[in-house]
């Protein structure tokens, strides 16, 4: 079964569908933004293996740091 790959409406990177608990947000969005568990990227050819985040960041999430 291939996963599902779905656009994260902060950053609009893609990301897979089953490694993020909220519906429209990556991995790394969820967490910096309402504290869900992150992914422990893992990253090969720009993008991470288990949940397929490219490293984009928002400018909101720029605003953060």
């Amino acid at each position: 079964m291939k996963d599902e790959i779905m656009r994260c409406d902060e950053c609009k990177s893609e990301y897979f569908k089953h490694s993020s608990k909220m519906e429209a947000l990556c991995p790394e969005c969820a967490y910096l933004l309402y504290g869900y568990k992150n992914c422990k990227h893992h990253f090969q050819n720009q993008r991470c293996l288990h949940c397929y985040w490219d490293g984009s960041q928002s400018e909101y999430i720029r605003s953060m740091n």
